[in-house]
């Protein structure tokens, strides 16, 4: 006799992995040079809108502040043919310690190690040096930032005239990626928000401008899965390797179970630039004291010309005499 039981699916017996077995999870994805990149067509798509807010010459001069893993440096060279190489800098490091409880990571930050450091020097050395950078692009790491006001200021410092500075924000509170339903929750919890970010440049006494940005992303659901198992977007860094496999297996049964090998999806990003203040008269606030002395009264009288024409003087003298 043939029997049915509604509800929640079960395992059988012994078919659930081991979870010691579960870090040892291997996924295949071809080795290439983009291998932590979202494609070649998204990465068109992001270097025209890094085109379109930082507006790069070929004769610029860029500092990149960016996570190696993944790094776009060489290729921002590449695509804008650019003079000068392009500058790298470590934004920092945390040191993730596994915890005895939940499976859960402890980031530890290491000091004296980064973009803090680096451009508290060149702001300081900014003054004498002849060399300066025309544009810094900060991509997707003002994590890392233990006093970011300080950041922001001298990173502004260490430019040149007129130059600008690029904060590319992928904030958890607006993410579109398919992660497993932990990450969103604890990415969402621990990111910093692109307001923040607004504020804090703000009280630096910068000109600011932010906009959110949507690129499109193709990509082989192994391949996404095998970015995941090794960190990437480095935001997953704070997951142990027991969280991952748990949520790719979330995955796999879920959202990215269904047929087909291609798996589409938006990455929503925050543009955010920024700029020395500038006041009414175009001056930064770096030249505010030679604006003033443009600005200041005349100690001769000043005369005024006006052309009239016959009609309208006649008019006027008539008004005068009445």
């Amino acid at each position: 006799m043939a029997s049915a039981v509604l509800g929640p699916e079960s395992h059988s017996p012994l078919s659930v992995i081991a979870e010691k077995y579960q870090t040892r999870l291997d996924i295949a994805c071809p080795e290439d040079e983009q291998k932590f990149s979202f494609g070649v067509e998204y990465q068109k798509k992001l270097f025209s809108l890094i085109d379109d807010h930082l507006e790069l010459d070929p004769s610029d001069r860029l500092i990149y502040v960016g996570d190696m893993k993944g790094s776009i440096a060489r290729d921002l060279e590449k695509h804008f043919c650019l003079i000068h190489q392009v500058q790298s800098v470590v934004p920092g490091h945390f040191h993730h310690v596994e915890t005895s409880v939940g499976h859960k990571t402890l980031p530890v930050r290491l000091s004296h190690v980064g973009a803090e450091d680096y451009f508290r020097n060149s702001a300081e050395e900014s003054v004498t040096s002849k060399v300066k950078y025309n544009q810094i692009l900060v991509n997707n790491c003002v994590r890392y930032l233990e006093q970011p006001r300080t950041a922001y200021k001298n990173m502004i410092a260490s430019l040149a005239s007129g130059g600008r500075l690029l904060i590319i924000h992928r904030t958890g509170s607006l993410n579109t990626l398919p992660y497993f339903s932990d990450a969103v929750q604890r990415l969402t919890d621990t990111d910093m928000n692109y307001a923040d970010i607004v504020k804090d440049l703000h009280l630096c006494n910068l000109d600011v401008t932010s906009k959110i940005e949507c690129l499109p992303v193709s990509m082989s659901k192994k391949k996404w899965l095998s970015l995941l198992k090794d960190r990437f977007p480095t935001q997953t860094e704070i997951f142990t390797d027991i969280e991952v496999v748990s949520g790719i297996r979330e995955l796999s049964e879920g959202i990215l179970k269904y047929e087909g090998d291609i798996v589409d999806f938006v990455d929503r990003l925050v543009f955010i630039s920024a700029t020395a203040h500038q006041n009414s008269g175009g001056h930064t606030t770096e030249g505010k004291k030679m604006a003033n002395v443009a600005l200041l009264p005349r100690t001769a009288a000043l005369k005024y010309v006006v052309k009239i024409c016959p009609e309208q003087l006649k008019e006027l003298m008539g008004r005068l005499k009445s």
